[in-house]
C-alpha cells in the first residue's frame, strides 16, 4: 500500500480541523445538539473576504460533528482491524501530538478495514457493537501508511499491552473506522488561507451582487471573438450545436480572450439540454486555444464522465497518433475513481503516466539504454554475439522467447530519496549449444524492437508538447516506423546469411536509423531528470494545459506552479460554495465558467442545523439567486412532449423548448397495450399501507406487487419483439428499491441483453436516463406525509428522466394533502386525460387483491408471533421476581405489562 502526502502541515501552527475534532469528549461527539444555537445562516452577500470564508467555518464544524455521529451510531456495523502492534513515533515537526505506528492483523472476513489517509478511526480493546463500548474513547487521525504500517496522531496516549491472547492470535486492540476527513480537511484548509499560492482575486469577483461583478466587457464582442478564430470557428461547425448552445460555448470563449476583466460565466443546462456537449465542445475550444484550464466537478463519476466525453471528441481530432495526450491529465484516488473501468483514460490518468514516464526516463532502463542497445546490436552484432558466449550478455524480456533459454536475475536500482526498484531481467543461459550469430541477432532484435517501439511511443504520448516538439514527436515516430522497416527487410528469421549479419552497417535503412536516433538522443539530452514518483506528477501537471479532478483534490494544485488561467466547474450546482474556495484561490486564475443547474439536487447535507445554515448551497445558485446572468441552454433532446409539459412549466417557467427529435411521431412509443401505459400515466392506488424500517426508509408491498408486474410485462414484449429496452425504477426511499429489485429478481432469473433495469433512489438517478421511467413514491392510506421527495428538487430529478415513457405510481388523496407539487402534478394528469385508477385493470385490480390478502395474513402472524414473544417474557420475568423473594410490585408490574400488550394486540 502505498504511502500518501500529509494532509495535516507540520509547518502550520494554526488550528486544524482535526484538533476541533480532537477536543470533543465521546459525550460531546454524541451530542446533536452541540452547535445548536452557535451556526448561523451563511449569508447571499458578503462585506469582505475574510467575512465570506468565516461565514462557512462553523457550519464546516457542524457538518463534521454530523458526520461523526451518524458513523457513532452505525459503530456495530463499522469496519474494525486487529492491531498486531503500537510503537511511539518521535518527530519534533509535531511535538504537542501523540503519534504511533500501527501494524495491521492479517484481513480476514469479520476484519476488513482498508486504511486510507485521511481516516478518522476509534481505538478500542473490544469490537464495538454498541457506542458504550467504547471505553476508553481514543481516536486517531491516519496521517501516512508506510511500508504496510499506519502513521497516526490520537486525540489521547495510547496505551497497548501485549497479553497472552494476542500471541494465540486473538487481537487485544482494533482500529474500527468512522469517516473519512480529507474533504472537510481541506475546505477548512482553504476557508483558513493557508494553501500555498492563496489567490484572493477571484473570491473577491464571486463577492460582488451589484452590477460590477456581473456586467461583460464592453470591449469585447462575440462577434470580434468569433473574427478573429476563424479556424476555431470552423471546428465548432461539425459539433452542430444549437443556438443558446452556440452562444454560451462563444460568451465562454469571448470572456476568456478578454484582456480588460476578469469574468465569471453560468451556464444554466437543465435536464437533456446537451449540457455534457457543450461542456465537451467548450473544452475542446479551450485545448485548441492552449488555454491552461482546470475541470473540477463535486464527484468522481461526475469528473470522470466530463473527461470521458472531452477525450472522445480529442481522440478523433489528433493528427498524429496520441501526440498530444501529455497536455491532458486527469488525476485523483484510482481505487476510488474505480479507474480501472476507464480504459479510454489510461494514458491520461496521472498515477498510469508517472509509471511509464518513469519507465521511459530512467537512466539504466529507459529507452535511451534500448536505443542505444539496438546501436550496438546492428553496428556491432559479432561484438553482441561474443559476448553473449561469454555469459554476459543480458536482454530485455521476451514474452514469445522459450523460458529454457532464459534465466531471470533481479536488478535493484535506485531512483532518489533513498527508494529503489527491482527488476526483474532475462539472462542467456549457459548451454552447451549455444545460438549462432544469426538466431542471436533475430531474437535479440525482436526483442528490442518491442520494447523501443513500446518506450519511444509512451515517450512522446505521455510528455508535454512543450517538452516534446512536433518536429521531435515526428522522429520518434520516424525511429519506429525505421526499426519496423529493418525487422521487415534485413532482419527476417531463417533469410539471412551470416554474411547479411556481419554487413548490417551497410544498409540504407540502417544508416537512416542510426542518423535519427542520434538525433534524437541529442535532443532529449534536456529532459528532466527526476528523484521520485512525486517529481514526476508535478513536472506533468505544471506543464499540462487541460487538467481534471474533483474540486477537492485541486488542492494539490496550489503546491505545483501551474499556468491555470481558467476554472471550469461542471455539476456546479450541487458543489457546496466552501467547496468550491479551494480551486477558486488557484494562483493566476482569471476566469471562472460554473455550469449546472441550481432546480436539481444540490450537495448532501447531513446536518438540519447545517442545512438550515443554507451549507449545501453552491456558489452557482448564490449568484443565480442575486440575477447573475445566465446562459441559458433551452432545448431538450431526451423527453416526449408529454413528458417534459409539467416539469417544464412547474420548474422552468416554460422557458425550454423541445427538440425536433422528439418532435417526431417515431419517438413515441408504446412498450405495453392500453392508454395507461402510453409516454405520460399518473397511476393512483388506493389501496395499500406504507411501512417503515430500523433507519425509518419506507416501503409499500402493493406499489411493490404492480411495478414488479409491469417489469415481468415489459421484459416478456422486449424478448417476444426482440426490442431493446432500458427501464429505471425510481423510490425516495432504498427500502422500497431494495424491495422491487428483490421481488423481480424472484421472478425473473434470465439475462436479456436487450432488456435492462436499473433501481435506485432519486438521489441515485441524478444525471441519468433511461427509456422507460417508473416511479414510485411510496405513498399508502392513511400516511399524511411524501417525506423529501416533496422537495422541489427531488421531484425535478425524478420527473425528467425519463426519454418515453413515464408512469407514476401512487395515492392520490397522500400526494394532494402532503406536497403542493405532487398534487398540481396530478391535477396536471387529471386534465391531461393521463390520471389512471390501478384497480380498474382487471389484471392490476386482481395483483392489488391478492398482495392484500397475502400481506394481511403475513403482517397478521408476525403480529401473532409477537405478541406470544411478549407473553413469554412476561411470565419468564414474573417467575424470576418470585423466585428472588420480589413483593408485590414485581408481580403487578408484570400484570400491568401483560395487560398492556394483549390491549396492544
Amino acid at each position: 500500500m502505498a504511502s500518501s502526502s500529509w494532509w495535516r502541515k507540520p509547518e502550520s501552527k494554526k488550528r486544524e480541523l482535526i484538533d476541533v475534532v480532537f477536543d470533543w469528549s465521546i459525550r460531546d461527539a454524541l451530542n446533536g445538539d452541540l452547535y445548536k444555537d452557535k451556526v448561523t445562516k451563511i449569508p447571499e452577500t458578503f462585506s469582505s473576504s475574510t467575512h465570506y470564508t468565516n461565514s462557512f467555518i462553523k457550519p464546516l464544524i457542524e457538518e463534521t460533528h454530523a458526520d461523526l455521529l451518524s458513523s457513532m451510531h452505525a459503530i456495530s456495523r463499522a469496519s474494525t482491524r486487529g492491531i498486531r502492534d503500537v510503537l511511539t513515533r518521535e518527530d519534533t515537526r509535531f511535538p504537542n501530538d501523540y503519534l504511533y505506528s500501527l501494524s495491521l492483523e492479517t484481513k480476514g472476513k469479520s476484519e476488513n478495514y482498508e486504511p486510507e489517509v485521511g481516516d478518522l478511526i476509534v481505538l478500542t480493546n473490544v469490537k464495538p457493537r454498541h457506542v458504550n463500548d467504547l471505553n476508553p474513547y481514543v481516536i486517531a487521525s491516519v496521517q501516512g501508511i508506510k511500508d504496510g504500517r499506519i502513521q497516526v496522531i490520537s486525540s489521547k496516549s495510547i496505551f497497548f499491552r501485549r497479553q497472552q491472547s494476542h500471541e494465540r492470535g486473538k487481537s487485544t486492540w482494533f482500529a474500527v473506522h468512522l469517516m473519512n476527513l480529507t474533504t472537510n480537511t481541506r475546505m477548512w484548509q482553504a476557508l483558513h488561507s493557508s494553501l500555498d499560492g492563496k489567490n484572493m482575486k477571484m473570491i473577491n469577483k464571486v463577492l460582488q451582487s451589484d452590477s460590477i461583478g456581473n456586467q461583460t466587457c464592453s470591449i469585447c464582442s462575440i462577434e470580434d471573438t468569433k473574427n478573429s478564430a476563424l479556424n476555431l470557428q470552423e471546428a465548432m461547425r461539425d459539433f452542430n450545436l444549437n443556438t443558446s448552445q452556440e452562444t454560451a460555448v462563444w460568451s465562454c470563449i469571448a470572456g476568456r480572450e478578454c484582456k480588460h476583466q476578469e469574468n465569471v460565466n453560468l451556464i444554466w443546462g437543465p435536464p437533456g439540454t446537451g449540457k455534457t456537449k457543450t461542456v465537451g465542445c467548450l473544452l475542446f475550444a479551450l485545448w485548441k486555444m492552449k488555454c491552461c484550464t482546470l475541470t473540477c466537478a463535486p464527484t468522481n463519476n461526475a469528473v470522470l464522465e466530463v473527461t470521458t466525453r472531452f477525450m472522445s471528441l480529442v481522440r478523433g481530432s489528433l493528427e498524429y497518433n496520441t501526440y498530444g495526450f501529455g497536455d491532458i491529465v486527469l488525476f485523483g484516488n484510482s481505487k476510488r475513481m474505480k479507474i480501472g473501468g476507464f480504459q479510454e483514460l489510461d494514458q491520461v490518468f496521472l498515477e498510469n503516466r508517472v509509471s511509464v514516464l518513469a519507465a521511459c526516463l530512467s537512466p539504466t532502463f529507459g529507452w535511451r539504454s534500448k536505443a542505444e542497445a539496438m546501436i550496438r546490436l546492428l553496428k556491432f552484432p559479432e561484438a553482441e554475439h561474443s559476448l553473449y558466449l561469454c555469459g554476459q550478455r543480458k536482454v530485455d524480456d521476451d514474452k514469445d522467447s522459450d523460458d529454457d533459454e532464459f534465466e531471470t536475475e533481479d536488478v535493484t536500482f535506485s531512483i532518489g530519496n533513498g527508494r529503489t526498484t527491482v527488476l526483474k531481467e532475462k539472462v542467456m543461459k549457459s548451454k552447451d549449444e549455444k545460438l549462432s550469430i544469426r538466431e542471436f541477432v533475430t531474437k535479440e532484435f525482436k526483442v528490442l524492437e518491442e520494447n523501443l517501439t513500446t518506450m519511444v511511443t509512451n515517450l512522446y504520448t505521455n510528455m508535454p508538447t512543450s517538452f516534446v516538439k512536433l518536429e521531435l514527436a515526428k522522429k520518434m515516430m520516424r525511429v519506429i516506423s525505421l526499426v519496423q522497416s529493418v525487422g521487415i527487410s534485413v532482419i527476417q528469421p531463417f533469410m539471412i546469411s551470416e554474411e547479411t549479419v556481419m554487413a548490417f552497417t551497410e544498409f540504407l535503412v540502417t544508416k537512416e536509423f542510426f542518423q535519427t536516433v542520434k538525433e534524437v538522443l541529442y535532443e532529449t539530452v534536456s529532459f528532466p531528470t527526476f528523484t521520485d514518483d512525486q517529481e514526476i506528477g508535478n513536472f506533468c501537471l505544471k506543464n499540462a494545459c487541460l487538467v481534471f479532478c474533483t474540486a477537492s483534490s485541486s488542492i494539490r494544485l496550489h503546491t505545483v506552479e501551474t499556468n491555470v488561467k481558467l476554472l471550469v466547474v461542471d455539476e456546479a450546482g450541487q458543489l457546496r460554495e466552501c467547496e468550491s474556495v479551494i480551486p477558486l484561490q488557484l494562483s493566476g486564475l482569471r476566469d471562472v465558467i460554473l455550469i449546472g443547474d441550481e432546480k436539481q439536487l444540490p450537495a448532501m447535507v447531513k446536518s438540519k442545523i447545517s442545512k438550515e445554515a443554507e451549507f449545501g448551497r453552491s456558489l452557482f445558485g448564490r449568484l443565480v439567486s442575486l440575477k447573475h446572468t445566465t446562459h441559458l441552454l433551452n432545448v431538450q433532446y431526451r423527453m416526449h412532449p408529454m413528458i417534459s409539459r409539467f416539469p417544464n412549466a412547474e420548474f422552468y417557467d416554460k422557458k425550454l423548448l423541445n427538440g425536433p427529435n422528439v418532435e417526431q411521431a417515431s419517438y413515441k412509443k408504446q412498450f405495453l397495450e392500453g392508454d395507461m401505459f402510453g409516454p405520460y400515466s399518473f397511476i393512483h392506488l388506493a389501496h395499500g399501507k406504507v411501512e417503515y424500517d430500523r433507519t425509518k426508509s419506507g416501503k409499500n408491498m402493493v406499489e411493490v406487487a404492480v411495478i414488479v408486474e409491469l417489469l415481468a410485462k415489459l421484459h416478456e414484449e422486449s424478448v417476444n419483439k426482440n426490442q431493446k429496452i432500458s427501464v429505471g425504477c425510481i423510490a425516495p426511499y432504498k427500502a422500497q428499491a431494495t424491495a422491487i429489485k428483490d421481488k423481480f429478481g424472484e421472478i425473473n432469473q434470465t439475462k436479456e441483453c436487450n432488456f435492462s433495469v436499473k433501481f435506485g433512489t432519486v438521489d441515485g438517478f441524478q444525471g441519468c436516463e433511461e427509456d422507460v421511467i417508473i416511479i414510485s413514491t411510496v405513498t399508502g392510506v392513511g400516511n399524511g406525509s411524501i417525506g423529501f421527495l416533496g422537495t422541489p428538487e427531488r421531484a425535478n430529478v425524478a420527473l425528467t428522466r425519463a426519454r418515453h415513457c413515464m408512469w407514476i405510481i401512487g395515492n392520490e388523496d397522500t400526494l394532494k394533502s402532503s406536497s403542493k407539487i405532487w398534487g398540481r402534478l396530478v391535477e396536471d394528469a387529471k386534465d391531461r386525460c393521463c390520471y389512471h385508477v390501478g384497480h380498474e385493470d382487471k389484471r392490476l385490480g386482481q395483483l392489488i387483491t391478492s398482495t392484500l390478502e397475502e400481506h394481511d395474513r403475513l403482517y397478521s402472524h408476525e403480529r401473532l408471533n409477537r405478541y406470544k414473544e411478549e407473553r413469554r417474557l412476561s411470565n419468564q420475568f414474573a417467575a424470576m421476581s418470585l423466585t428472588k423473594g420480589a413483593g408485590s410490585s414485581s408481580s403487578s408490574w408484570s400484570s400491568s405489562r401483560l395487560g398492556q400488550n394483549n390491549r396492544k394486540w
